[in-house]
């Protein structure tokens, strides 16, 4: 984020946040006598929401009130009414952010990777860099990383070329618009016919590169690209390099992001600071936690592609999952 952008973001911020003046509802569970003052949506059936959520509960030193968003017409006009009354939302998940664009509220957010410029919040991804190192570590012939992404990844895929250029890696970059259309550049790529072979000219092939980094477009990969990202890792030998460590639980090679409990650790900072203190600096300039990210291998698909794990496991930061 720019300076200019910090700058603007803490500028903006409603002048209300300045004052808190918290009441909680004598009823308990974090209810209040006008509507909430602080409201948590949080996106249904993520076990990562959940933790963070949990952390930030121990964390922020005010009460408030969560809700799960829903999934259907009627829970979600409800959730939005309700967010009418708040004077601060926290958003956790991408799904909740975008249900709480509008209000009239100042939102916070957390595991939301396509957040609105200068907004406030939290996020688990780490550093490019840091990615491509611990890749770099598993496995030093790795040299080109495809990345695919649409328009909205592309500020992402800018940062990653930077990255990547620093370990002497190189980005072959990767257009698409959608799950459908993700999965049929892959086949193209890694599954050609004769005819889509004729097609594809100068366009980069299954030879060009060593690795899938599935960082650049979080929001392209739902689960049937995953499935088949992970299907190419089996069949290809071909690393995925996952956006987070849920990917590696299903199947992904590795990820490198921070703990959803020191996500929500920092959101709850994050919220307390906008509450007493809505000019500190830090608010708008830092969106990842404090500390280094850990880097999570799965154990079963490292041995797979020919990894050697045991001096893996006994890295600073590094941690093997076994499924």
């Amino acid at each position: 984020m720019t300076l200019a952008l910090a700058l603007l973001a803490v500028l903006t911020l409603p002048p209300l946040l300045a004052t808190p003046d918290i009441g909680p509802d004598t009823g308990g569970g974090g209810g209040y006598r006008s509507g909430p003052q602080v409201l948590l949506v949080r996106t249904p059936g993520m076990r990562a929401v959940q933790e963070v959520t949990e952390a930030f509960s121990e964390g922020c030193r005010v009460q408030f009130q969560q809700v799960s968003m829903g999934d259907n017409p009627n829970e979600l006009a409800r959730t939005k009414e309700l967010a009418q009354s708040a004077r601060l939302l926290v958003a956790v998940g991408q799904p909740a952010l975008e249900l709480l664009l509008g209000a009239r509220a100042h939102i916070v957010y957390a595991l939301a990777p396509d957040p609105p410029a200068g907004a406030i919040g939290t996020n688990t991804s780490a550093p490019p860099v840091q990615v491509f190192r611990s890749l770099q570590l598993m496995r030093p012939k790795t040299h080109r990383i495809l990345a695919i992404s649409s328009e909205r990844g592309h500020h992402r895929v800018m940062a990653a070329r930077g990255a990547a250029r620093s370990l002497n890696m190189e980005i072959v970059d990767v257009a698409a618009n959608g799950s459908d259309s993700a999965i049929r550049v892959l086949r193209e790529l890694f599954m050609p016919s004769p005819e889509e072979l004729h097609r594809a000219g100068q366009r980069p092939s299954a030879a060009d590169v060593d690795a899938i980094w599935l960082g650049a477009d979080p929001q392209l990969v739902d689960m049937a690209v995953l499935q088949f990202v992970l299907r190419l890792q089996i069949q290809r030998g071909l690393p995925v390099i996952g956006a987070t460590r849920q990917q590696v639980y299903f199947g992904a090679m590795m990820a490198v992001d921070f703990p959803p409990e020191a996500v929500g650790r920092h959101l709850a900072w994050q919220v307390n600071q906008l509450l007493h203190d809505p000019a500190h600096m830090e608010l708008v300039t830092r969106d990842h936690p404090l500390g280094n990210p850990e880097t999570i291998v799965n154990g079963h698909a490292a041995r797979r592609l020919g990894i050697p794990l045991a001096r893996l496991r006994h890295n600073t930061g590094w941690k093997v999952i076994e499924r």
